[in-house]
């Protein structure tokens, strides 16, 4: 991890999404891009674009003020806490946001997207899971860290990897542990089945031989969970077990889009301080 960049737009949700990014800019070493995106509406006559760039002209101006802000108030806050300095700047761009992301992304090096799972301080919003974020891990191919308005204050100790044992688990296993490593952080990998049997023994004692030929004996616990249903299995466990980050590989479709359609109940629930990092089986 060597960039982050990290999307506000001075919403409670994006500035403790900032926070998030920040700690780990801070512990990992990397580079820290507070990302701002302005809207232009489209015009049908000379005279009200030019009103519209007026308008955009003065935003930009007003988010370059609250970017500023944010950065200061980032590097007192962990300088505070006796971290170590980061490097941090900010951007403020025309665009829809998952299309600026993607292209930071790709003609910049940036390997770490940090955001709120919300925005705009609607009651509403601030239980389901934010469209803008959603686009994002659609579109961008790197590690994205969803942070939800209700998360605590930063910290890293213990995280959930969700595996429904596929080949893929290595290599986004690694990347877990590699964050895990930073923050001195525990690492358990999760797999929940509907039924305790001969199958699901064998399937994962299959799994544990492959990730300790991948990945060598690294500190990683594995744990079997049965439930009838997968989603409610994990939220159960996670409650339980004070877990506090959900990671989980993009290419489970199934899970990722069942994740998206819980009832507002079941979102509440299960995102209001749980972040969640969502990693993609087909990264570069």
């Amino acid at each position: 991890m060597k960039k982050i960049i990290c999307p506000v737009d001075f919403s409670k949700t994006s500035n403790k999404a900032a926070e998030y990014a920040a700690h780990i800019a801070q512990r990992t070493g990397a580079s820290l891009t507070l990302l701002h995106v302005l809207h232009l509406p489209i015009m049908d006559t000379s005279e009200s674009a030019m009103m519209a760039a007026q308008v955009l002209d003065e935003q930009r101006l007003i988010a370059s003020d609250k970017l500023h802000s944010l950065s200061l108030y980032l590097q007192g806050l962990f300088g505070q806490l006796g971290g170590a300095n980061f490097v941090i700047d900010s951007k403020v761009q025309e665009a829809f946001l998952a299309d600026a992301v993607e292209r930071l992304v790709k003609e910049e090096g940036f390997d770490f997207v940090v955001m709120g799972t919300t925005g705009g301080g609607n009651a509403l919003e601030e239980i389901l899971i934010g469209s803008n974020t959603e686009s994002v891990i659609s579109q961008v191919k790197c590690p994205v860290l969803a942070i939800p308005s209700n998360a605590t204050f930063p910290e890293i100790h213990r995280i959930v990897y969700a595996s429904d044992y596929q080949p893929e688990d290595s290599q986004a296993l690694g990347q877990v542990l590699a964050l895990g490593a930073v923050f001195q952080a525990e690492v358990e990998v999760v797999h929940v089945s509907k039924s305790a049997d001969a199958e699901s023994t064998h399937r994962a004692k299959a799994f544990i031989e492959r990730i300790r030929t991948d990945l060598g004996n690294l500190n990683v616990h594995f744990q079997e969970v049965v439930h009838p249903d997968e989603e409610t299995g994990l939220k159960e466990y996670l409650s339980s077990t004070q877990s506090n980050m959900l990671a989980i590989l993009k290419k489970r479709r199934s899970f990722f889009k069942d994740l998206f359609r819980m009832s507002l109940a079941e979102k509440l629930t299960y995102q209001t301080k749980l972040p969640l990092l969502v990693l993609h089986a087909d990264a570069e």
